[in-house]
């Protein structure tokens, strides 16, 4: 199958996906879709950027009956930043329908979430604290759900929420569908998924490209006082259209906003301490270009659909090549073109290589000479 037409989706599904160009499933979505339509409990392992989202959220939004105002779809999150990318990804998927979808996580104020309660929403994104809270005090009912979807497992069971994950299934419907997305999946996922699942449909496609052909990956050793010297002299060279910034310390982030910003750009950080509210305003003025630069660390890179970024700079090496995927994958969306470029110090240049090697990506040194960013190639060449 080619087109999303082929599945016979409703209507409405495939205008919004057409709307968003999007006509043609993913590898993931295309293996996928056949069981999770057919009321199958999936087990998918695949890399960032396969489209692993659309690969839950299009059977969900298939599957719930509109005139029904109890909760249908959970979506367990492992993070209120992944939740609200996954609620904005699940509104466009239900626009101009009356299907109405709310996020409950953590960091956001009770009595809102209590209200959006009470607007009966059919799909819920959830964290699974915040989920438990709310059943705990009776605020909430599941025992409706047809479907619930885990994204990112493991990262959901590392923040100590197994048994939060069995009181929540517990609490749905006996014969619901279970779908589990993510890109990596330990031993005890595995033995999670399998305790709560019925003869689990897996798909295991490491194989699908996780970042796309049309991204480049590049480095700079920096020889500056600073890395954000560098990342000046690159910046006013390339004068990228949009960017991001990332840099593995959460601390870190306001004072290199603040570095960078004085040297006279639009610039914008989110790290744990900003307040839900003012990253979403961050968020959408990035995305619509009144902020160019938005510095973060690797807690915003899954599932985080930043729209048109053109380069990603990576200050620090991310601490795993999982992470430096999930960088890489903010760009270079939708068929266009992608550029990441890694600040390192010499000292650095082993660290790369070797996640490069075990990513099987080919990745090209610049230098800057004459006011001109120039690959190491032509560098020797006018040697």
């Amino acid at each position: 199958m080619n087109k999303f037409t082929d599945y016979k989706l409703q209507d409405f599904i495939i205008e919004n996906l057409k709307a968003e160009n999007i006509e043609s499933p993913t590898e993931v979505q295309e293996k996928s879709l056949p069981f999770t339509l057919a009321g199958k409990d999936v087990i998918g392992k695949a890399k960032t950027g396969t489209g692993k989202t659309l690969s839950y959220l299009i059977p969900m939004v298939e599957k719930i009956d509109e005139d029904n105002r109890n909760v249908q779809m959970i979506v367990l999150s492992p993070s209120r930043e992944l939740a609200m990318q996954i609620l904005q990804e699940a509104k466009r998927l239900t626009k101009d329908t009356n299907i109405r979808c709310h996020s409950f996580v953590e960091g956001q104020d009770m009595n809102k979430q209590i209200k959006k309660v009470k607007e009966k929403p059919q799909l819920i994104v959830a964290t699974p604290g915040r989920l438990i809270h709310l059943l705990g005090d009776k605020n909430i009912k599941i025992h409706n759900t047809k479907i619930v979807a885990l994204d990112e497992v493991d990262q959901i069971l590392e923040k100590g929420s197994k048994e939060k994950v069995y009181k929540i299934m517990k609490s749905t419907l006996k014969d619901r569908q279970i779908l589990s997305f993510s890109a990596t999946l330990s031993e005890e996922a595995k033995t999670v998924l399998e305790d709560i699942m019925e003869n689990p449909t897996r798909l295991y496609l490491d194989h699908a490209k996780p970042v796309p052909q049309n991204i480049e990956h590049k480095y700079i050793v920096s020889k500056a006082p600073t890395k954000t010297n560098t990342l000046d002299e690159l910046l006013k060279i390339i004068k990228p259209k949009k960017s991001l910034v990332f840099i593995n310390k959460n601390e870190n982030v306001e004072r290199f906003v603040k570095s960078i910003r004085k040297m006279g750009y639009l610039v914008e950080g989110i790290q744990t301490r900003t307040k839900n509210q003012q990253r979403q305003t961050y968020i959408s003025q990035f995305n619509r270009g009144k902020i160019k630069i938005l510095v973060t660390t690797d807690l915003f890179t899954r599932g985080m659909d930043f729209e048109d970024v053109t380069h990603v700079f990576n200050m620090d090496l991310p601490l795993d090549s999982v992470d430096y995927l999930h960088r890489a994958g903010r760009t270079g969306r939708m068929d266009k073109d992608g550029l990441v470029i890694n600040i390192v110090r010499d000292r650095e240049k082993f660290v790369l290589y070797k996640m490069m090697k075990k990513l099987n990506i080919h990745v090209e040194a610049i230098h800057v000479i004459r006011n001109k960013v120039v690959s190491e190639k032509k560098v020797v060449k006018r040697r």
